[in-house]
């Protein structure tokens, strides 16, 4: 044991670069796992963090086999081989990855909590049996990469294991054929990522780190055949560019590194893509749903319930308006929205500046027909007509053969429909009893539910049906029909046609039986002709016009097989439908659907469908009092636009971004420890070249110069690799990740590159190669002195 403790002492550099990466892979991997499994999204989000530690551990395995090829070489003198040779071999590697690996849990039950309790609702447990299963098979894995690359040492000739000096060797076939592996995996990957309809397979999920490295290894090849091409012409411009393209063309402590920077960089660019999109997404897809500050869920009253509470509350009409969302996600057609188009300008103003939804926002005013339903406040329902035409009096005959006359006994009858404020609908019925022609005659009925307003939707006049049948002419003029101080009679009223074509349509009736002169708008009131045996519906004139909408270019697409995608009143019917324009994105609806005017699409109609969400959108700067009053006449909470913003993204999967960005964090830090390690592991033998650079009048301001050119070109190759890299990862990989799930009318995500997610870790990765390759080439004279060549001699 004491001998072991002393040789982890002599190592502790290197065991503690294997402790550290230890640490960061598996503590990364058990907060990704357990973080993405209470989010409900993919485990394998860690499968970057895996490949980049794979790839970083070996390095540290061949660094430990080197510095015991002496004791390799005398054991093996001694007789040492096979299992004992093993043993002796990795019982320290094994001591650094099992404390590296218990470190790892204890910072990963840590950051599970941490995150867990930061992005999601609550915090999850600190530590689980498959998050233990992985870092115990991380730690297995580490064991045998790293015997893997103590291998190569123990093949080696005895007369090298006992040689005092360190050679470069050239890439072997196997570091040739897996970088070319690296590079076809990248390509594939990005292939299969077209493909992925939102469940990526593991090679797509492992794209963005096989990209970096393709990209980094790329960026090797260039910077290597580069230097060994400008080395002639370097000579001619002195001994300081010399130097450094010499350095760069075979040195392996700076360049080799810069694969995983390059990788782990390329990670951190594809994550904070995905996080601005996300965040981009939930931003325009909050400001579709909530065109405003803050909104309220009104549906119980209605929407004209809504207008009226929004004209009451806010008479100016410039902080609240009224919509309605009939979302129908199941029938796609059919989906549509309302607003108060009038208010639209007032309330919303450049709200959607800048976003997919402007032009349709622009275009909302002109939904606005200046059409107004008719409503009424009165506890009875008054009707005042006289008869022009009265039919003949009656005479019915008994089976005994009396007859006997019914006298003049004919009636009108009026049904008017409303719809209360409790958003539920209602007929009043009145009838008229007529004696003699031309003698006014008034009927009153109670009528309660509008003693607080109704929504009157239409009117239906008749004979009393319930009397004999005849076909002679029957003509009453209606001169009022008053709840409370509204009186129906004033309004433009027209023949509904279906009710005319059934009564012509009655094939029992006489030929020519039927006044055509159906309705007559007077200014003292209406005149009618009564059907025979058919009520005779009156619409409200404002209902006979077209509505103008607005449509997606989705909805267009579903509607092409008509003359005109289809607009639906408040109630669900049909109306006739003037699109005045196609938009991509629209308030309150997204990709898919209709917009029109709720005043508009109110006149005539039954009650607003339950299927419909009915809003009050408040601007921001509405006043607290008037905020105060709509919450308690409906009764409901006030939502502000970030705590929509918020629940979209818990919704529909935001917190992934936040395993990505975990796992970016990880890979940073590995890819620093690599290179970190890369500079410890050569610090020493740069000293030594120095020190004989030194030996032949070669000043250290020169090799300083050297350096700073060493360092300047790795940094330029950095930030151009990592942005190619990032660009491309983003282009072919992020629209095949699971970023979100996206709602079926949801507007798009878009997973463009961007210049300043591509710029930030291209930014920091170069921050990171001069700070630490700075480190690397930072000498002193006292460090370089060339005595130190004559007591590495000695």
């Amino acid at each position: 044991m004491s001998r072991v403790l002393r040789g982890v002492w002599s190592r502790r550099g290197a065991l503690t670069t294997l402790v550290l990466m230890a640490a960061v892979v598996v503590a990364g991997a058990v907060t990704v796992l357990q973080f993405a499994e209470a989010a409900g999204t993919s485990r394998w989000l860690t499968a970057p963090l895996l490949l980049l530690g794979a790839v970083a551990v070996p390095s540290i395995g061949a660094e430990l086999a080197v510095a015991r090829r002496e004791e390799i070489g005398l054991a093996r003198l001694r007789g040492i081989h096979g299992f004992r040779l093993w043993r002796f071999l990795l019982v320290e590697p094994l001591l650094a990855i099992v404390v590296g690996t218990l470190i790892g849990l204890a910072v990963g039950a840590a950051g599970t909590v941490l995150t867990t309790r930061t992005w999601l609702d609550e915090a999850s447990d600190a530590l689980e049996r498959p998050a233990v299963v992985a870092a115990a098979a991380i730690a297995g894995a580490a064991l045998v990469i790293v015997g893997l690359s103590a291998a190569a040492a123990l093949r080696e000739p005895l007369s090298v294991q006992v040689s005092m000096r360190r050679r470069p060797r050239r890439a072997t076939t196997l570091a040739v054929f897996l970088s070319v592996l690296v590079l076809v995996g990248a390509g594939v990957a990005a292939y299969r990522s077209r493909s992925a309809a939102g469940e990526p397979d593991l090679l797509v999920l492992l794209g963005p780190a096989l990209v970096g490295l393709a990209l980094g290894q790329v960026a090797i090849w260039v910077i290597r055949i580069a230097a060994r091409s400008l080395t002639p012409a370097t000579e001619r411009r002195g001994i300081g560019a010399f130097l450094a393209a010499r350095r760069l063309a075979r040195a392996d402590d700076l360049v080799t590194p810069v694969r995983l920077v390059v990788a782990a960089a390329v990670v951190g660019s594809l994550a904070l893509s995905g996080a601005v999109s996300v965040d981009r997404w939930t931003e325009e897809q909050a400001g579709v749903e909530v065109p405003g500050a803050r909104t309220i869920v009104a549906t119980e009253i209605g929407a004209m319930g809504a207008v009226d509470l929004t004209e009451e509350v806010d008479p100016e009409g410039d902080h609240l308006i009224a919509t309605a969302i009939v979302r129908n996600e199941g029938r796609l057609g059919e989906r549509r929205a309302y607003v108060d188009a009038g208010r639209w300008d007032a309330v919303v103003g450049d709200f959607y500046d800048g976003t997919p939804a402007r032009a349709a926002s622009d275009a909302v005013g002109r939904l606005s027909t200046g059409a107004v339903p008719l409503q009424a406040t009165g506890e009875r329902l008054v009707v005042r007509a006289s008869a022009t035409t009265l039919p003949p009096p009656q005479v019915l005959t008994a089976p005994d053969g009396t007859r006997f006359g019914s006298g003049r006994s004919s009636a009108l009858v009026v049904r008017v429909s409303y719809i209360g404020s409790d958003n539920v609908s209602g007929i009043a019925t009145s009838t008229v009893r007529f004696r003699r022609e031309d003698v006014p005659v008034e009927s009153s009925v109670r009528l309660r539910e509008c003693a607080d307003g109704c929504l009157v939707t239409g009117l239906e006049v008749s004979r009393d049906l319930a009397a004999v049948f005849t076909v002679d002419p029957f003509r009453v003029l209606v001169s009022s029909i008053a709840i409370g101080e509204t009186d129906l009679a004033r309004s433009t009223w027209l023949p509904d046609p279906s009710s005319v074509a059934a009564a012509l349509g009655d094939r029992f009736l006489p030929p020519d039986s039927v006044d055509r002169m159906l309705l007559v708008n007077l200014p003292v009131g209406l005149e009618l002709s009564l059907l025979p045996n058919t009520p005779l519906r009156l619409v409200d004139e404002s209902r006979n016009g077209s509505v103008p909408v607005l449509v997606t270019d989705e909805g267009a697409d579903e509607g092409a097989d008509e003359e005109a995608p289809q607009a639906l009143d408040l109630g669900g019917d049909e109306r006739s439908t003037d699109v005045l324009g196609i938009a991509r994105t629209m308030p309150l609806l997204g990709s898919i659907g209709l917009l029109s005017d709720i005043r508009t699409s109110a006149v005539g109609s039954d009650p607003t469908v339950p299927s419909a969400e009915v809003q009050i959108v408040a601007a921001a700067g509405t006043p607290e009092g008037m905020l105060d009053r709509v919450a308690e006449t409906t009764g409901s909470s006030w939502r502000t636009f970030a705590a929509v913003r918020e629940q979209l993204g818990d919704t529909h999967g935001g917190a992934q971004t936040v395993a990505y960005a975990l796992t970016a964090l990880a890979c940073a830090l590995v890819a620093l420890l690599a290179l970190g390690a890369g500079v410890a592991r050569h610090l020493r033998d740069y000293r030594r070249d120095v020190a004989s650079l030194r030996v032949v009048g070669i000043s250290v301001g020169t090799v300083r110069k050297a350096g700073r050119l060493e360092i300047v070109s790795l940094t330029g190759l950095v930030i151009a690799a990592v942005v190619a890299g990032g660009w491309l990862a983003v282009t072919l990989l992020l629209s095949g990740l699971p970023l979100l799930s996206l709602p079926v009318a949801g507007i798009a995500l878009d997973t463009a590159p961007h210049l300043v997610p591509l710029v930030i870790p291209a930014v920091l990765a170069a921050v990171a190669v001069v700070v630490v390759g700075g480190r690397a080439r930072a000498v002193r004279a006292s460090t370089t002195r060339p005595s130190l060549l004559r007591e590495d001699e000695g």
